[in-house]
């Protein structure tokens, strides 16, 4: 089975789509398995939204939390519902420990918390809402991309070696500006 991982912007994928060291034990017989639909989180990363809802068959670390819906749900709307600052908020004020780096959602606490669900039909359309806006999002990052890759093939053009207009003035550094001399603050600037 695919070995899967949960990340806090992407939710549930395939350990081979992430960068990085796969870390994993070579004895996976403690693993969990996971289908698709599942909810999987990492017990100590919930307050920071390290869930999801998988799109895969697979197996997670012992690490995570498996959790199976009881009833039919549209997957996306829970992606959603569980990113929300309110729920992320009440899986951080019920994660147990010390410090941060130390806290961890059991399963336990995790059940008592309360969530807003609205009938399946609600749920396909606020998830297709937020679908759409993910789609337009996309788009936008595109666009944005296009535009710095134009703006740096304009910016080379203009300001590369050799690309002056007879109008342009070519002066040394030490012409257009100069270096500021005790431009720090003193104790008594700093402390007023």
């Amino acid at each position: 089975m695919e070995l899967l991982s949960v990340t806090m912007n992407d939710g549930v994928m395939p350990r081979s789509e992430i960068e990085g060291k796969d870390n994993s034990s070579e004895d996976k017989s403690n693993y969990k398995i996971v289908c698709k639909g599942d909810m999987v989180y990492n017990s100590m990363r919930m307050w920071q939204g390290a869930n999801g809802v998988s799109n895969y068959n697979g197996i997670v670390s012992p690490a995570y939390t498996v959790l199976m819906p009881i009833e039919e749900i549209d997957n996306q709307y829970f992606v959603a519902l569980f990113k929300t600052s309110n729920l992320i908020n009440e899986f951080r004020k019920n994660s147990q420990g010390l410090t941060s780096d130390t806290w961890n959602l059991k399963y336990p606490q995790i059940r008592a918390i309360k969530l807003y669900i609205p009938s399946l039909q609600e749920q396909h359309k606020i998830s297709s809402f937020f679908s759409t806006l993910e789609e337009r999002i996309a788009k936008q990052r595109q666009l944005v991309d296009t535009l710095k890759k134009y703006k740096r093939g304009l910016s080379d053009e203009l300001f590369g070696e050799n690309e002056t207009t007879e109008e342009w003035t070519t002066v040394p550094f030490g012409e257009a500006f100069d270096l500021l001399q005790n431009n720090t603050f003193s104790r008594d600037e700093m402390s007023s």
